[in-house]
């Protein structure tokens, strides 16, 4: 039997090569424009994987990439909340608020997603979008403050 993935804790037992593949399945959707087809796969995988962060995130990402930084927040922050210790979704949260001019907030969840997790992946995107934002480039021009 293939072992359980650490990110399903899933209503059905879900191997971690097969949530790869369906997460996986919802980002060539994405990368391709086909949000429609990208939001049943991750819809699915929030269904199938209710405790873990990572198919919350990529309904953020979705939602980003259409330019609703509103609803990818309420995304980030549902990641957030089945990950309060991980620093990706923080970083996340971050970067959305920084598109919606809200900058103080944003720098808040940046600096906390660097605290948490320093030398990983969220840290270095948290480090990054502070890079950005320290050049001028973000918020970008007409974000909401």
């Amino acid at each position: 039997m293939a072992e359980t993935s650490e990110i399903s804790g899933s209503l059905v037992p879900l191997a971690r090569r097969e949530a790869m593949i369906l997460l996986e399945a919802g980002y060539l959707w994405l990368d391709m424009g086909q949000y429609d087809k990208a939001r049943e796969v991750f819809a699915g995988a929030v269904a199938l994987m209710p405790r873990s962060e990572v198919p919350q995130l990529a309904m953020g990402s979705l939602e980003f990439a259409q330019g609703r930084y509103d609803k990818a927040l309420q995304a980030y922050r549902a990641a957030q909340r089945l990950a309060p210790q991980s620093s990706l979704p923080r970083a996340h949260v971050g970067e959305a608020l920084l598109f919606m001019g809200k900058v103080p907030e944003a720098q808040k969840e940046l600096k906390a997603a660097l605290d948490l997790e320093p030398e990983s992946d969220g840290a270095r995107l948290a480090q990054v979008l502070i890079e950005a934002k320290d050049a001028g480039a973000l918020p970008p021009p007409g974000a909401r403050k």
